[in-house]
C-alpha cells in the first residue's frame, strides 16, 4: 500500500517490480492469471484531508504494476505483494479493496504515548484500455485510528503527521503499459 518512512507506509500496493517468466505451462503462484502487461503509472492527488504531506505524502508520483486477469479477477503485482481485485464483465472496468494495521508507534523508542493503531484502508478502481496499452482509474487511501488507540498527537503534536483522523486521500491515475504481453 508514498516513498520515504510514511510514503513506504503508503506504498505498500507498490514498489520495485520485476517480471519473472514461468515458460513451462505450469500456474505460477506468485503471479497468477494471465500476463496483461507492465505498466508505469502516474499517480496525481486529487483530494486529501489528510494534509498535504501527510506521511510524507507527494502530490504526483510513479511507480511500476504488473496485471494480470483470471475468470472474473484482476491481479495487480506491485512486486511487495499480489492483490487480487475484480474485473467486470465487460473485461476492462477493475476494482480491488485492502486494508492492513500499522502500528504508529513501532520503532520508537520507549515513550510515555497511549497504544495507537492506524487501519489504512487501499481502494482503486480503473478502466483498462487494451487498444492504446495503459488504464486510468483512481487510487484512495483511507487512514482510521483502530478501536482502543489514541492517536490524538499524530494531529495535535509538535510536528503533525495528518491535519485529522480519520482521513482519506485520492489520486488519479495514468498507465502507460511498457512490457507487453509475450
Amino acid at each position: 500500500m508514498l516513498l520515504s518512512a510514511g510514503n513506504t507506509f503508503l506504498v505498500g500496493l507498490v514498489g520495485a517490480l520485476f517480471f519473472v517468466g514461468c515458460g513451462d505451462g505450469k500456474v505460477d503462484p506468485h503471479h497468477p492469471g494471465t500476463f496483461l502487461g507492465t505498466y508505469e503509472v502516474s499517480a496525481t492527488r486529487e483530494t486529501t484531508t489528510c494534509g498535504q504531506n501527510a506521511l510524507g505524502s507527494p502530490a504526483t508520483w510513479e511507480f511500476e504494476v504488473r496485471l494480470s486477469r483470471g475468470d472474473g479477477d484482476l491481479y495487480w503485482d506491485s512486486g511487495a505483494e499480489v492483490t487480487p481485485g475484480t474485473l467486470g464483465s465487460d473485461g476492462r472496468r477493475f476494482s480491488f479493496t485492502t486494508s492492513l494495521v500499522v502500528d504508529m508507534r513501532a520503532g520508537e523508542t520507549p515513550s510515555n504515548l497511549p497504544p495507537c493503531t492506524i487501519v489504512r484502508g487501499d481502494r482503486a478502481e480503473g478502466l483498462l484500455d487494451e487498444d492504446e496499452g495503459g488504464f486510468t482509474g483512481e487510487l484512495a487511501y483511507s487512514f482510521t485510528p483502530s478501536q482502543g488507540s489514541d492517536c490524538g498527537d499524530l494531529v495535535t503534536g509538535a510536528q503533525p503527521t495528518f491535519a485529522a483522523l480519520p482521513c482519506t486521500m485520492t489520486y488519479v491515475l495514468s498507465a502507460e503499459r511498457t512490457v507487453a504481453p509475450p
